[in-house]
């Protein structure tokens, strides 16, 4: 029998496949004062939150040893990337959508990425680092040892044509 929380996570990435593209989870604003605003930045049904740290210029995963791009690849998790302080960049490929590569510009206003499952992803921050917050949505079946294995490109060849042969689709700030 399928438990709530799988049943939830299904219906959560049917909903973002059906677009077909990159969506946002935007941020609500409570209230600016001066030099504060106060943001709710809810998430329905996330039973997990991850806080990724670069603290200088990174790229997660790196390379591999050869120097090919590695992405990860959920297939127990919906994550929702949100920007808490400085940029990350984000390198999206999903086989299923009509335009398969984005690379995605964030900051703390762009709102939360969601990054389905079945989508390779991966970040880069400048030279001043970021910092992020992912609002997950996990299954049952979720596990740690097995969610964050990168995938190269070198060794996935619909990956690599994809990286290769597809011109991106670039989402800049504010966007």
């Amino acid at each position: 029998m399928e438990s709530r929380t799988s049943r939830r996570i299904k219906k959560t990435n049917e909903f973002y496949f059906k677009s077909m593209s990159v969506q946002f989870r935007k941020h609500r604003v409570f209230r600016e004062t001066p030099s504060v605003i106060f943001y709710d930045i809810s998430v329905d049904d996330s039973n997990a939150s991850d806080l990724v740290v670069h603290e200088g210029p990174a790229v997660s995963p790196p390379n591999d040893v050869i120097g090919a791009k590695q992405f990860y690849i959920h297939h127990h998790q919906v994550d929702h990337n949100r920007v808490l302080s400085g940029e990350r960049v984000f390198e999206l490929v999903n086989f299923d959508w009509k335009f398969p590569y984005h690379i995605v510009h964030l900051n703390r206003h762009s709102g939360a990425l969601v990054v389905p499952i079945g989508t390779y992803h991966r970040s880069t921050s400048g030279e001043n680092g970021s910092i992020v917050i992912n609002q997950a949505i996990r299954d049952d079946e979720f596990n740690p040892e097995t969610e964050f294995v990168p995938v190269s490109a070198g060794n996935n060849s619909e990956l690599y044509r994809v990286l290769v042969h597809e011109q991106p689709v670039i989402h800049e700030l504010g966007e």
